[in-house]
């Protein structure tokens, strides 16, 4: 399925492609975006780690509205953008500094691909974090 690259990053279930990503640290990832309706974004994420442990994230936030708390990772993330311009979102690693990632659609809508730098006391690192699209959200609201 191909999306419009002019609107929201759809909601839907995206899995991370590692073969195509710079990570900071090695994982499985499965995105699922709950709700992207342009005013709010919803999305929960299951992280697999190299050593077998899950660990479940979730995040809900609005459009240039407040930081708020990313569930299982301990930091607060903001949304710097409209969500026609695909998902900037800023905050804070505790202890090891500030980020920020922007998220856009690529290939027709059947790659999402979420650029990322964190600033620390030693410098910039950057990432990148390249998912395929799976499918529509299960969830019907």
């Amino acid at each position: 399925m191909t999306h419009d690259a002019r609107g929201p990053i759809p909601a839907g279930l995206w899995h991370l492609n590692p073969s195509r990503s710079r990570l900071l640290s090695p994982k499985a990832m499965t995105l699922w975006i709950v709700r992207n309706d342009g005013e709010e974004l919803l999305w929960v994420a299951v992280e697999t780690h190299p050593a077998g442990d899950t660990q479940v994230l979730s995040w809900r936030g609005r459009y240039g509205g407040p930081p708020t708390q990313v569930h299982g990772a301990g930091i607060e993330a903001r949304l710097t953008c409209p969500a026609e311009a695909g998902i900037r979102t800023e905050g804070e690693f505790p202890g090891i500094g500030t980020f920020v990632e922007y998220c856009t659609l690529e290939a027709g809508g059947t790659r999402m691909v979420c650029r990322g730098e964190v600033t620390t006391r030693d410098g910039v690192q950057t990432y990148l974090e390249d998912f395929d699209w799976q499918g529509d959200s299960p969830h019907v609201p």
